[in-house]
């Protein structure tokens, strides 16, 4: 398929195919999915997307669960944000494992995080 996007697979993706960029970051955050609240991390951002490690527990289970999700986070200013986002995937490293790793979209981002991104984007 010369031309055309290939699909994800995990360790095969080529990180210039991303529609946005995305930046590093370390951010303690509350993942709300399965009607169940989780402690969470952010590990990257992007104008509509985050990856978020989830530690459990007991193992991860949020991958079996709902699509829609919500996520709190503390902007470095002590202001919270509450983003509602979808799952795009997610993935444990053994079955066993008691970290998740959750791609999410995020659905219509409020101001706050868009300025909180754009100000990430050019650092």
């Amino acid at each position: 398929m010369i031309g055309q996007k290939q699909p994800f697979k995990r360790g095969l993706y080529n990180m210039s195919d991303r529609v946005f960029r995305r930046v590093p970051v370390n951010i303690e955050a509350e993942i709300i999915s399965c009607r169940s609240s989780y402690p969470a991390f952010i590990r990257n951002v992007s104008e509509y997307g985050i990856l978020v490690k989830v530690a459990n527990i007991e193992p991860a289970k949020i991958s079996n669960c709902e699509i829609e999700l919500d996520l709190k986070f503390q902007l470095p200013s002590g202001e919270t944000v509450n983003l509602f986002g979808r799952k795009k995937w997610a993935y444990k490293n053994t079955s066993n494992s008691f970290i998740e790793n959750i791609g999410v979209e995020i659905i219509d981002p409020p101001d706050k995080y868009k300025d909180f991104y754009k100000v990430l984007s050019h650092l």
